[in-house]
């Protein structure tokens, strides 16, 4: 690969160099695979977007360096897993919990809206969650593998294997799961369950293995069947390690990023598919997400955010933004935290606007910006303050916010792509306020000689209508001054007032975008 650019340091850039590296020597007809995965067992989230974006991101980082191979992205689902609890977040909870072990390719949709099935409904979501972000991917799924035939040739090496898997895998396990382990997973032809079969034998002549449908697992029960079947055409899956490295050896895959919490797993899985005469995949752990609260993004219990939700609150490019960042730090991603990440954004924009185009290659909207992107923001509003302005203002009215924003900074209509971003933004900064600010606001009664320092100030922007940021700013503190031992306790009762908060936006330019006559009535109808 020619690499002409030894600048471009992004860490997809670096990913990318040991790719290359990895493939120099493959035959010119085969393309590197790189892969992801989706365990269509509870809602898609942003968490999963980041699984599927990031290894994108190194494939197009390929071709920036200008790797001519043909990239191949799978995007793999594993709905022949057995159902081990009912999730949280789906209706019909007790109509699916008497399918609990059973593969959810093979459980009804409990959404009930013509789906065949519970995976085919979550596919049909990751879909629709995915379409946003402008990515090519190729879908494949488990359960049409294993009944095509196309794991067969690997099932019948993992049966003759089977003692040397068993010899990796045994010694990780808790001593009670230890005896009778198996990497095969036979799918019960009475129950339809999965989860719950112990295979007792195997027979590599014929690629059958004889089992007892008896384990308890969760809520779900073996049935008691007894038997031998074959393990070829979709009459069983492999345990999630061996799955792995069956994925591995069959697509070939050179390249997967997977959570820290999978490097074990990662490890055993390469061991396996070592065994099974395989190469293991260059890896990349990266960090969780974690909610609000600190906890890991949890689709069984419906922790996480949705692209619509995301999309209601921010543009798609911000998401984007926030995923490509240093993937190997853990980062809370929850709604709150949306309007720091949108300015760091506009940041971003401005600077990648103002780079030549070899420079531009080496910022991370490389691989944020779509075919529809804002290309310019050539303002320096910004997204906190048009947030501050909404409520400030007290209007939903989109031409009004559009008013104040135009009066403060003319530039904001200088081009398309400033005033098309803008405009999401103050649609956005609505949504947002009216969704989670609106409802907690309190109204906060100032004290007798604080209403007297708000009066004094409606006053002085009554009298000052045309005042710059800077002469509102001055005012400010010379009322701060007057009033207490440090100037700057004014500023939380004046936020505490139009804002009903502690903190805020800088005030001088904040009232100079809301207009002094506009700030002025606010304070006189809190006082009133």
């Amino acid at each position: 690969m020619a690499d002409s650019s030894p600048e471009l340091n992004l860490w997809p850039y670096e990913e990318a160099r040991k790719l290359s590296s990895r493939i120099s020597n493959y035959p010119a007809e085969r393309p590197v695979v790189i892969q992801s995965g989706f365990g269509p067992s509870g809602l898609p989230h942003l968490g999963t977007m980041g699984e599927v974006l990031r290894p994108t991101f190194v494939r197009h980082a390929m071709t920036v360096l200008g790797e001519k191979r043909p990239a191949r992205f799978v995007v793999f689902i594993d709905d022949m897993d057995g159902l081990r609890k009912v999730p949280e977040s789906i209706p019909n909870r007790e109509k699916t919990a008497p399918h609990l072990g059973r593969p959810v390719c093979r459980i009804p949709d409990p959404f009930e809206d013509g789906h065949d099935s519970f995976a085919s409904h979550m596919i049909s979501l990751l879909g629709s969650f995915l379409a946003p972000v402008e990515i090519q991917y190729e879908l494949i799924r488990s359960s049409e593998m294993y009944a095509s035939g196309g794991f067969d040739e690997a099932l019948r090496l993992i049966v003759a294997k089977h003692k040397e898997i068993i010899a990796i895998v045994a010694p990780t396990l808790r001593e009670e799961n230890r005896v009778g382990w198996s990497p095969i997973m036979p799918l019960c032809p009475q129950c339809g369950q999965i989860n719950s079969t112990l295979v007792t034998d195997y027979f590599p002549d014929r690629a059958a293995v004889a089992f007892s449908c008896e384990r308890s697992f969760g809520g779900a029960h073996g049935c008691g069947f007894k038997g031998e079947q074959s393990v070829l055409g979709g009459l069983c899956k492999v345990q999630w390690k061996v799955d792995w490295a069956l994925r591995w050896y069959v697509l070939k895959v050179d390249y997967e990023l997977y959570g820290k919490d999978l490097i074990d797993s990662a490890r055993l899985s390469g061991q396996i598919l070592k065994v099974l005469g395989g190469r293991s995949p260059l890896g990349f752990p990266f960090e969780m997400y974690l909610d609000e609260e600190g906890h890991k993004v949890s689709k069984s219990v419906g922790r996480g955010v949705g692209v619509e939700q995301w999309r209601r609150y921010a543009p798609i490019e911000v998401l984007k933004y926030f995923l490509i960042l240093n993937p190997r730090r853990a980062r809370k991603l929850f709604l709150d935290a949306i309007p720091q990440y949108v300015d760091e954004y506009l940041e971003a924009l401005r600077e990648w606007n103002a780079t030549d185009e070899a420079a531009r290659r080496n910022s991370p909207l490389e691989f944020v910006l779509q075919s529809t992107s804002a290309r310019r923001f050539d303002t320096s509003i910004g997204f906190a303050l048009v947030m501050n302005l909404v409520p400030a203002v007290g209007s939903a009215d989109t031409e009004l916010l559009w008013k104040y924003l135009v009066t403060y900074d003319p530039k904001i209509t200088s081009d398309p792509d400033t005033e098309a971003l803008a405009r999401t933004l103050m649609n956005c900064a609505i949504n947002f306020y009216q969704d989670f600010i609106a409802p907690e606001k309190k109204t906060i009664t100032p004290t007798p000689a604080e209403a007297d320092q708000l009066k004094s100030l409606a006053a002085w922007l009554n009298t000052n209508a045309e005042a710059s940021a800077e002469a509102i700013e001055k005012s400010i503190y010379d009322l701060g001054r007057a009033n207490y031992d440090k100037p700057g306790k004014i500023f939380s009762v004046i936020y505490r007032a139009l804002l009903g908060q502690e903190r805020g936006p800088r005030l001088g330019a904040f009232i100079r975008l809301a207009t002094p006559a506009k700030i002025a009535q606010a304070i006189t109808s809190q006082l009133s």
